[in-house]
C-alpha cells in the first residue's frame, strides 16, 4: 500500500496518534517541503486528516491523524478470528459459548507466548518482553515497550488493535488481554490507556521488581 517516506509518515501517526510536519522532520530525513507534499497527498487520498490543536498560548498547532481508511491499512487478525468464532459456534451448536471460545483463544495465545519465551531461554523481564514483541508484531498489534529500571516498571504499548471490530460487540478480548499480561508477568499489571475508550493505544503498566 505504502512505501518509503509515506509509509514512515503513516506508521509514525499510528504510533503517536497525531503528528505535525515539524515532528515528522525530526524523525524522517527529508526536506520539510517534501514531507509537506507527502502529507497533502495522503490527505487528498483520504488516509489522513488535519486538526488544529491548542496546547498553550499562541496559534494552534496543525496536527495530522489517521482516518478510518488510514487505520484500515494496518495488519488485522479480525477475519481469522471471526472465522474461528463461527467455526467454534457451529461445532458446539450454541451461540452462548462465545465466552468459552474467547477464553480458549486467549489460553492458546498464552501457551504460545510461554513456549516462545521458554524456547528462547529468556529469564528476565526485558528478555521475555523482547520475545513477546515479536509475537505481538506478527499479530498486528504494532507493539512498543519501555523498561524503567529505576521504578522497576515495564510499559507495553499496543499501537494497533487487530480485534477492533470484535470489540464493538464484546469487550471480552480486552478483559482477557489484561489477564494475559498478568499471567505472563505480574498479577499487579494494569491497563492505563485503552483504545476502546478513545486512546491512541492500549498501554499496560507491569511491575517487574
Amino acid at each position: 500500500m505504502f512505501t518509503g517516506s509515506k509509509k514512515d509518515i503513516v506508521e509514525l501517526i499510528k504510533r503517536r496518534g497525531t503528528l505535525s510536519i515539524d515532528e515528522a522532520v525530526e524523525q524522517i530525513e527529508l526536506a520539510k517541503t517534501t514531507l509537506r507534499e507527502h502529507f497533502l497527498q495522503l490527505e487528498r487520498d483520504g488516509y489522513v486528516e488535519r486538526d488544529y490543536v491548542r496546547s498553550g498560548p499562541g496559534r494552534p498547532s496543525l496536527q495530522y491523524q489517521l482516518t478510518p481508511k488510514g487505520n484500515s491499512v494496518f495488519p488485522s487478525s479480525e477475519s481469522k478470528l471471526i472465522r474461528n468464532i463461527i467455526k467454534y459456534l457451529k461445532s458446539k451448536g450454541n451461540e452462548q459459548l462465545v465466552e468459552d471460545f474467547f477464553e480458549d483463544f486467549w489460553n492458546q495465545r498464552l501457551e504460545e507466548a510461554e513456549d516462545r519465551i521458554e524456547a528462547s531461554g529468556a529469564d528476565d523481564p526485558e528478555s521475555k518482553i523482547t520475545v513477546l514483541m515479536e509475537m505481538l508484531d506478527e499479530e498486528g498489534f504494532m507493539p512498543e515497550f519501555d523498561l524503567d529500571r529505576e521504578s522497576e516498571k515495564l510499559a507495553v504499548k499496543e499501537c494497533n488493535c487487530p480485534f477492533s471490530e470484535v470489540i464493538k460487540e464484546t469487550r471480552l478480548p480486552c478483559k482477557l488481554e489484561q489477564m494475559f499480561y498478568r499471567k505472563l508477568f505480574s498479577e499487579k499489571t494494569e491497563r492505563i490507556t485503552y483504545i476502546a475508550d478513545g486512546d491512541h493505544s492500549c498501554t499496560y503498566d507491569i511491575p517487574v521488581g
